[in-house]
């Protein structure tokens, strides 16, 4: 049986995240001459001299490989099941950005359909251009649909601008106790399988997602034979987030049923599988993937969870 060390190691490399960096001078040219600028640095990809990020001078990187390393050690030493674990990586803004997730199949349960299992997943972030922390989150992976499921409770087993002085067994053992976490968020999610509810309680719910501020005003103050002719409301139409939201709601409920569940899905589906349509979008999908789903976890505790009377 291999070493928990011999399991992580066996992952590879790091794929569009595997660089390094550097920082360089920078200079501002006016009037045919080059002013240093002493108070700012570049940050500059290695591996083709492209210039990611702007910093003060006294900021010191961390490159992608090193944090997600640092991320692999507090899993290592937690005393989680790790057979079987799988790493996703992802990069955007040319490489300014990156993720990875570690799924953990080991640590899944059933929401009482059969082949709906949602395992344990640890995600890691890093960034050079000040958009991300480095961060260690828990979350859950829907196998049927490879849904990303975000956590109500925001639980971040540690959050800091640096890996730098990191003590990785005060963080393992924060991560260990994660499975507590996962035990609670599962219940919220059984508890969302058995929670039936209408077409405008999703369609409320996804407006607070999509920012779609007037929808709420037509479900109070209007009689609608169909609510998604709301959809069609001038001030509403132009939003095509909330269009294709609340298509994955009525796809979802086709096989979850009208539940919370299956809003939820549809709403961690859109987060994790909406291609964008700019090129440039396309580009920074994994930046937009993971701010998607903290857009998410907000929408649960802002709106979803106190309007259907649901516990985190």
């Amino acid at each position: 049986m291999n070493s928990r060390t011999e399991i992580l190691e066996n992952l590879g490399d790091y794929g569009s995240a595997d660089f390094t960096v550097r920082k360089d001078d920078m200079f501002v040219s006016c009037a045919n001459y080059d002013t240093h600028v002493n108070s700012h640095k570049a940050i500059v990809r290695n591996d083709n001299d492209f210039a990611i990020g702007v910093v003060g001078k006294n900021y010191n990187p961390v490159n992608h490989p090193d944090a997600f390393k640092t991320a692999e050690n507090v899993i290592m030493l937690s005393d989680l099941n790790i057979d079987g674990i799988t790493r996703d990586v992802g990069c955007s803004h040319n490489g300014a950005r990156a993720y990875a997730t570690y799924t953990l199949p080991n640590h899944r349960v059933n929401l009482g359909r059969e082949g709906d299992d949602v395992a344990l997943t640890i995600s890691a972030r890093n960034s050079f251009d000040g958009s991300w922390s480095f961060v260690v989150e828990v979350g859950g992976y829907r196998f049927i649909c490879t849904n990303l499921q975000v956590f109500a409770n925001n639980f971040a087993i540690h959050k800091s601008k640096h890996t730098s002085g990191l003590n990785l067994q005060r963080v393992a053992d924060k991560l260990s106790e994660a499975v507590i976490f996962y035990d609670q968020e599962t219940e919220l999610w059984k508890e969302m399988v058995d929670t039936k509810i209408t077409n405008g309680d999703a369609l409320s719910i996804m407006a607070h997602l999509a920012n779609a501020k007037t929808v709420d005003s037509h479900l109070n103050h209007a009689s609608w034979a169909y609510v998604s002719d709301i959809l069609d409301e001038p001030d509403v139409i132009r939003n095509k987030t909330l269009e294709s939201l609340y298509a994955r709601w009525l796809w979802n409920k086709k096989s979850l049923d009208s539940t919370a569940w299956a809003l939820y899905n549809a709403m961690t589906e859109w987060a994790t599988h909406e291609f964008p349509t700019r090129k440039l979008s396309q580009k920074n999908f994994a930046s937009i993937k993971m701010d998607r789903l903290d857009k998410v976890r907000k929408t649960l505790n802002e709106k979803m969870l106190p309007h259907l009377d649901l516990a985190a």
